[in-house]
């Protein structure tokens, strides 16, 4: 966890709020996820880990920061593979952006129970994972489905980044809901959750790097002592 460089550790009751103080400001949920993935991808190319990426997007916003990293990564030339967990419908921003990325031509392949051996042949081919199946809002356990889904993840071997939080982990007590993604990095979103260095989260996370959501944590920060 070397990288990590911020104040003190956020509970996500403080990330909430951090949240909300970004959109009194003005930007919209859309446009915290396009600034977010632009900064994501930039700390990803940064690591250079490989030439071909295998993105794996849940149904939430986590998912949709993902699938919109895909974007400026196929925009950089960037060879991947995007995989999005559809057991379950997409919600609104992760729908969008998949569409976003079907517009632009790039294939999405779309992971079912029933199909999990496409994931499984996918990882055989790519150089490293950016995952975002969950984030903070994950409440009691994964599903049977996301679980499954984790385990294979591990079982790689690739180097493995999470966007935000590992899927699976607590962000706040650093406990393992059923399932959770051990990383080799977390790229994290306007400042360090407490559930990284609590319980599972020093195994889970790896290098912790934190971003901004195209406004800092500070100014974030006064917004709310200011009322």
């Amino acid at each position: 966890m070397k990288n990590y460089s911020g104040k003190y550790p956020l509970d996500v009751q403080q990330v909430k709020e951090l949240d909300r103080a970004a959109k009194k400001i003005g930007f919209s949920e859309r446009e915290l996820i396009e600034n977010a993935s632009s900064n994501l991808f930039c700390i990803i190319e940064s690591l250079r880990l490989g030439k071909k990426a295998l993105v794996v997007s849940g149904r939430g916003n986590n998912g949709a920061d993902v699938l919109s990293c895909a974007r400026k990564m196929a925009s950089r030339g960037m060879e991947e593979e995007i995989a999005v967990l559809e057991e379950r419908p997409l919600k609104e921003e992760a729908f969008w952006q998949k569409r976003a990325l079907e517009g632009c031509g790039i294939k999405i392949n779309s992971i079912k129970k029933d199909n999990t051996r496409l994931l499984r042949e996918m990882l055989n081919t790519c150089d490293f994972i950016l995952e975002g199946i969950f984030g903070i809002g994950l409440k009691g356990k994964a599903d049977a489905f996301s679980q499954e889904v984790i385990g294979i993840i591990n079982s790689s071997g690739k180097k493995i980044i999470s966007c935000d939080v590992p899927s699976g982990l607590s962000a706040q007590e650093g406990t393992i809901q059923g399932e959770s993604i051990r990383a080799d990095y977390t790229i994290t979103f306007i400042g360090a959750k407490k559930g990284f260095f609590l319980n599972k989260g020093p195994k889970m996370c790896g290098e912790i790097f934190v971003a901004d959501i195209g406004v800092s944590r500070e100014i974030l920060e006064r917004i709310i002592d200011d009322g």
